[in-house]
């Protein structure tokens, strides 16, 4: 589903201008960007051609660890399909401790569609459960 392709953290994103074709009609793309933050952690990303049946979706992640508390911080995309079910892709993580970001460029897809995408910021706890969390929606 997800495959992880590693940029540089001062990397600039460009627009990808896309038409997604479904069932002989022609819909421009959707894009744009989703975020959330919560008590330690901050995190968004960028996404480009996106909703329907056979979209694949572009997504520039961005995570920022906000507090030196030795948590740490991750991030993942969330979408719903055609019938409303929601999809937890994996976890990313940023590794580097206080106030530093790490950035990631995906692609994403569900046999099943993408009719709503979102995205989930957390803090971990060092035994791996939980701390807090946010849920954002496009």
């Amino acid at each position: 589903m997800l495959k992880k392709v590693t940029i540089a953290a001062g990397a600039t994103f460009g627009a990808i201008a896309l038409t997604v074709g479904t069932a002989g009609t022609a819909q421009a793309a959707t894009s744009g960007t989703v975020s959330c933050s919560t008590p330690g952690a901050s995190g968004n990303y960028q996404y480009n051609n996106y909703y329907g049946p056979d979209a694949t979706v572009y997504i520039y992640f961005s995570l920022t660890d906000t507090a030196s508390d030795g948590n740490s911080v991750r991030v993942r995309m969330l979408s719903k399909d055609v019938n409303g079910a929601t999809t937890y892709y994996p976890w990313r993580a940023n590794t580097g401790g206080y106030n530093t970001t790490s950035k990631w460029q995906t692609t994403a897809s569900n046999s099943r569609g993408l009719f709503d995408i979102g995205i989930q910021v957390a803090r971990i706890n060092t035994n791996g459960s939980i701390r807090n969390i946010c849920t954002s929606w496009s």
